[in-house]
């Protein structure tokens, strides 16, 4: 993010996988995974260092931050037995997705690509679980795509809007579905992102905390990502009122979730990559926003649906 919303992004993902969440086993080699990212991308700014996934915040002696370590330290439990590629029919990969989660498509005699699966309430709705080191299935099975890394044809330059600063945009054409990038960064506890928020806020510095809500059996799980100064390419992207991505959480090995970034409309050559920075605002009582009103940040996107301002979320 190039312009920030005053405390940070919280999108609103409605699941229910509780007996997921708890099913992974401590594996202090965690770090030894088997599949490749392929990310070649880095940062021309001073003072960011480039991580190509998440990785853990400062370390601190609280109890959450503990909790924090022990996930990151963790491996899901689950595998699959199949062959070669995953069917839907037969993979508990693919089960616990509640199906496929990617849908094959043959560009060419020797080139086969694969975007989320697209249903009737949107890109996708279960929580998406892909195939880990510890399954059978090949590398190119079709449940193995958010773990290879982003796609090869992203840029980042000033936008056309000098006020927004930088942005990330695509040489080329990409098709609806197509995953992007994801918002790597930091992970972080709640105390820490509302310390960050606040410094933020004190010493009027961009906010780029991501905050991904999860609802299980009435139970919010959230995720702090912080990008500002260990992150990857997608730090650059900017709000949109009408963007053409949206973030699916995405779970490959981990119980900690990727914030995979899909394209929900084709995007032509050139184009700038978007996802809107917060949701839950929208339904928020009238007394919360006009108390917010004067925090609140002028929207830059310039969309026909341009709410007027950045999205106003809490934590």
């Amino acid at each position: 993010m190039t312009y920030d919303s005053l405390a940070g992004s919280i999108l609103n993902f409605t699941c229910n996988f509780g007996f997921l969440i708890n099913k992974y086993c401590n594996n202090l080699d965690r770090y030894n995974i088997l599949y490749i990212m392929h990310d070649n991308y880095s940062h021309k700014e001073d003072g960011i260092d480039y991580v190509d996934e998440n990785i853990p915040g400062p370390e601190d002696q609280t109890n959450e931050y503990i909790s924090l370590i022990e996930k990151f330290n963790s491996q899901l439990a689950h595998s699959c037995d199949c062959n070669f590629k995953c069917k839907e029919n037969y993979c508990s990969c693919l089960k616990i997705s509640g199906g496929s989660n990617y849908t094959s498509h043959i560009v060419s005699q020797y080139v086969e690509i694969f975007k989320v699966k697209e249903q009737e309430t949107g890109l996708h709705c279960y929580p998406i679980i892909e195939c880990s080191q510890h399954c059978k299935c090949s590398e190119t099975c079709g449940n193995r795509v958010v773990q290879n890394g982003p796609i090869d044809t992203l840029f980042v330059t000033t936008c056309e809007d000098v006020s927004k600063g930088l942005g990330l945009f695509t040489r080329e054409f990409i098709p609806k579905g197509t995953f992007v990038c994801e918002y790597a960064g930091e992970v972080i506890t709640k105390s820490e992102a509302l310390r960050r928020q606040k410094f933020n806020q004190t010493h009027n510095k961009m906010n780029y905390i991501f905050c991904l809500n999860e609802h299980v059996n009435g139970i919010v799980i959230q995720t702090f990502v912080d990008p500002s100064l260990f992150g990857n390419i997608g730090r650059y992207i900017n709000h949109s009122c009408e963007s053409n991505c949206v973030i699916i959480p995405v779970r490959v090995d981990s119980p900690i979730p990727k914030l995979a970034l899909f394209s929900c409309v084709d995007i032509l050559a050139n184009g700038e990559i978007t996802f809107d920075y917060g949701s839950s605002y929208l339904t928020s009582s009238k007394e919360i926003i006009s108390e917010s009103l004067n925090e609140r940040k002028i929207c830059l996107c310039r969309s026909s649906n341009c709410r007027g301002f950045m999205p106003y979320d809490v934590y």
